[in-house]
């Protein structure tokens, strides 16, 4: 009796220590999900299998889920306490759930007992720029290049930083040499193609038609040439735009320039100016001066913002170029990631129009990640005027919208292609009826080598704000094109 129960034991356990040979060789050919499957059955027969946990904390934090990620490596720490390689792993577990001083902390217990470990000096260096403190990143990362003058990793992440700071020439050199050490290193190819695409001179023209069911319409084209200016990058502007209604017809055109000049620090200031000449069909032509004025900063790589001021043509319809309206708004936008896979995005801003009126308005939005490409979330917009304006432009003395969102983004190749829709209320003026508020965008996308790419997008929607006249259809139709030369 006493034999064949040992005998039980033994065909048991064989399976499972068959398990873990199996998941390190799943781990060994890129195979992550029979390899996750395989540890957790060897994490479960043995919750003291060391190598398990840690593999399934490794697969847990590239799949987002820090947190979990971190618990398992906290129980890993308790069985291997002095382990370096735990300890860089949760070092990078700690920065990338935005824990940095924690993680900065490990990284430096790490480099106590060997100073020259080449992840520890790219982690610390890393969680340091992450902190938006660019100028002391940068100085080590160079220290660590000096240790590890060819390592892919280090010169990468310092390529990576000088960009950041608005040095993308110097970090194009530095990307260069990555490429040069690892020629199928993913991280220095997409960082490649970033610069390029940032440092080449380019140009760009968009077709752009739109029309309500109030039939006001219009195409429009804009075309843009880019260029370096040494540190700065340059653009210069023309376009144009037919505005029509029923047996009726208005157009404006113009140019101007504007350049983009690093502040360093992840700073950015953006200046220029134009023209745009207002022509309608029946009455004199005027021309305003246009300007654009704003200052854009990164403190941290998940974290921008920017507030600037423009002057602008209000040229959208028939009746608008009839006007000769000219608009100053100030506006402030901020974007953040607080945490992987999920975005924050809001903005608001204050406008002065020509005709004594007076614009405010804020959105903000907040999308999760739910996998497969789908990110869902919600919006809401809040827009007032100080006056009407009946028969001119849509200016209500109170709009708001909020409506749940869905996002869903693809990519094979070169071939990319991106859709989103909507489904809330609107409220249009103070005291009126909630009604139900809709839209529908897709884009399809196609690249190429040397920054080009086409891009052809569509929106149709309900949302009143959305048309100049408050009309309850809008659509538009845009086609973009891009070549870097």
């Amino acid at each position: 009796m006493v034999r064949r129960a040992a005998y039980a034991l033994l065909l048991c356990a064989a399976p499972l220590a068959a398990q873990r040979p199996a998941a390190d060789s799943a781990w060994t050919r890129g195979d992550y999900p029979r390899a996750r499957a395989l540890y957790e059955r060897a994490l479960a027969a043995d919750s003291t299998d060391a190598r398990a946990l840690h593999r399934l904390a490794i697969l847990d934090a590239w799949d987002g889920k820090v947190d979990r990620a971190l618990a398992r490596l906290a129980r890993l720490r308790l069985l291997a306490p002095g382990d370096a390689d735990v300890m860089v792993d949760q070092a990078r577990t700690y920065a990338w759930a935005g824990q940095n001083a924690a993680a900065l902390a490990l990284y430096d217990s790490v480099l106590a007992h060997d100073p020259a470990r080449a992840d520890a000096l790219a982690g610390r260096a890393r969680a340091v720029a992450w902190s938006g403190d660019l100028e002391r990143a940068a100085a080590l990362w160079r220290d660590a290049l000096a240790a590890h003058p060819d390592d892919p990793e280090i010169l990468v992440g310092l390529a990576q930083t000088l960009y950041w700071n608005g040095q993308a020439a110097l970090a194009e050199t530095y990307v260069a040499k990555a490429r040069a050490h690892a020629p199928v290193d993913r991280a220095a190819l997409e960082l490649e193609r970033q610069l390029a695409a940032e440092l080449r001179p380019e140009v760009h023209t968009t077709f752009n038609g739109a029309g309500d069911s109030d039939h006001n319409d219009f195409w429009a084209q804009e075309a843009y040439f880019t260029g370096s200016l040494g540190a700065a990058r340059g653009t210069v502007q023309a376009g144009w735009r037919r505005a029509t209604v029923p047996a009726r017809s208005a157009a404006s055109y113009g140019a101007g320039g504007y350049a983009n000049v690093p502040l360093g620090h992840g700073a950015v200031l953006r200046a220029g100016a134009g023209f745009r000449r207002l022509a309608p069909a029946s009455t004199p032509a005027t021309t305003p001066v246009t300007v654009q004025l704003g200052v854009g900063i990164r403190p941290a790589p998940f974290v921008s913002a920017s507030l600037g001021y423009s002057r602008s043509a209000f040229d959208e319809t028939v009746v608008l170029i009839d006007s000769g309206i000219v608009v100053n708004a100030v506006d402030l936008s901020l974007d953040l990631a607080p945490r992987s896979r999920v975005s924050f995005s809001g903005g608001g801003g204050v406008a002065w129009l020509s005709d004594g009126n007076r614009r405010s308005g804020g959105v903000a939005a907040v999308l999760a990640g739910v996998g497969g490409g789908l990110q869902l979330g919600v919006y809401g917009r809040l827009l007032s005027y100080r006056q009407a304006r009946p028969g001119v432009y849509f200016a209500p003395d109170r709009f708001t919208t909020l409506e749940a969102r869905a996002v869903y983004a693809w990519r094979r190749g070169q071939w990319s292609a991106r859709g989103d829709g909507g489904l809330g209320a609107q409220q249009v003026f103070k005291g009126a009826k909630t009604q139900s508020e809709w839209h529908l965008g897709l884009s399809l996308s196609r690249e190429w080598w040397s920054n080009g790419a086409v891009v052809l997008g569509g929106v149709i929607t309900n949302s009143a704000a959305s048309s100049t006249t408050g009309a309850f259809r809008y659509r538009s139709i845009t086609l973009s094109l891009r070549q870097g030369l």
